[in-house]
């Protein structure tokens, strides 16, 4: 997943700059290269596709029987599990950070589906005391929110309806949760704020419909007065009339002069020929990515077993309980075992408390990941199995090995049967 996510991240980045690039304006007119929402919202898509392509199965997987289970019966078990530092997991840190971002993001949605809301002639209006600017709210209380006072400014009405029409509201919400998922990637925030300004562009073109050059002049103030120059940004309002900034004056340019003069129409075989562009570019990268992480072939597990070179002891829990009932059930039956140790036979006791099945993969380098339960005969052993496996350790090869079955014995051992009973009545207690 992280690698899919770099991908985006990077691909994002590359897109941004190549729009940012396509709608400059050099020396024509503000806004003749600006395009339509739906490109912007495009070339949004397209900057994910190289990460949904990576997930694309290539070559063939060949798993292993259940019946093909190979038995590593590892050194003696220690009574104690050992507490053994954890390496970072920056899977876990990515998805919290998002989840905050995302979270703030849908407590300002729920703050304005909250507002106290008054009702008026029109069904699809209402009105509010708070201090905001006119608004569409989205689903489930679709409708347009205007501030007391402006209920009557017919413009404005239909700058909001036609939000409303678009479903401007919910894609907005959809994409400011894109932009959380990518951690306020400069990229995406680029992209996402041009589509926001492209909606209120075509939405001023609707309000304007039919009006003279005394009324757009009207029009033109009022939007002036309702949007000052502001510290504070309203990013999380679904579908707010677009802020006036000095970072820089482009924006609002952009806007007065659609309002005041015919509309630029950009150069649509421009970007036809960049969507193209983009989209071929998406897709060769992402498949190019899944076949690379893919790899050539993969090893067939049914008749290629894997030798480990380094094993770690396994631990038992402190406790487990539970496995008491299930010992009586199936009967503690203690085995005599010799061993060879500094060269001198010596014996030793041992009763098997449980096993775990796993299934994991292998790293070029020898190393284990994605480990995963098949079964176990108690689950308190799942979690000390995966522990250990997880520092197991291979020769090193030239491909990536996958879905290596493995049956992990816990047993606990003594020198002497009254020892080894004295030792099993205490960890049962």
């Amino acid at each position: 997943m992280i690698k899919a996510l770099i991908i985006v991240h990077l691909w994002s980045l590359v897109i941004a700059s190549g729009a940012w690039i396509l709608q400059h304006d050099g020396k024509a007119r503000v806004g003749t290269n600006f395009p339509a929402p739906n490109i912007w919202f495009l070339l949004i898509i397209f900057c994910f596709l190289p990460g949904a392509l990576f997930f694309v199965p290539f070559g063939k997987i060949i798993s292993m029987p259940a019946t093909e289970v190979f038995e590593i019966f590892s050194a003696q078990v220690s009574d104690v599990s050992a507490d053994s530092a954890k390496p970072l997991n920056f899977s876990v840190l990515y998805i919290g950070l998002c989840l905050l971002l995302m979270g703030r993001t849908l407590w300002n949605w729920l703050r304005l589906q909250s507002l106290p809301l008054a009702e008026t002639a029109e069904p699809d209006i209402f009105s509010t005391s708070s201090a905001i600017p006119p608004l569409t709210l989205s689903w489930p209380r679709r409708g347009v929110v205007m501030p007391k006072g402006l209920e009557a400014q017919a413009a404005l009405i239909r700058h909001e309806r036609a939000h409303l029409r678009h479903y401007d509201a919910e894609f907005t919400l959809l994409l400011l949760l894109l932009q959380d998922l990518m951690l306020r990637n400069p990229g995406i925030s680029f992209l996402v704020r041009q589509w926001r300004l492209s909606i209120e562009l075509r939405a001023d073109r609707a309000a304007i419909k039919k009006l003279t050059a005394r009324e757009r002049k009207d029009y033109a103030a009022l939007l002036l007065n309702i949007q000052r120059p502001t510290t504070r940004r309203n990013d999380a309002l679904p579908c707010p009339t677009a802020q006036f900034n000095s970072r820089p004056h482009r924006d609002a340019k952009m806007r007065l002069i659609g309002i005041m003069e015919e509309a630029p129409n950009p150069r649509k075989r421009r970007w036809g020929a960049a969507l193209f562009f983009t989209s071929v570019g998406a897709g060769t990268l992402g498949l190019t990515s899944a076949m690379a992480a893919a790899g050539a072939s993969v090893i067939d597990m049914a008749s290629s077993p894997v030798e480990y070179v380094k094993q770690t002891q396994l631990q038992l829990a402190a406790s487990c309980p539970g496995l008491m009932s299930d010992l009586k059930a199936r009967g503690i039956k203690f085995e005599e075992e010799n061993l060879t140790l500094n060269g001198q036979l010596v014996s030793q006791y041992t009763v098997k408390l449980g096993t775990v099945v796993l299934s994991h993969d292998v790293r070029r380098n020898g190393t284990i990941y994605n480990s995963r339960v098949l079964d176990s005969s108690h689950p308190c052993f799942e979690a000390d199995a995966k522990a250990a496996i997880a520092q197991w350790m291979t020769e090193p090869q030239k491909l990536e090995t996958k879905n290596v079955a493995v049956k992990l014995h816990f047993k606990m051992s003594a020198t002497t049967s009254d020892e080894l009973n004295d030792k099993l009545k205490n960890y049962l207690q």
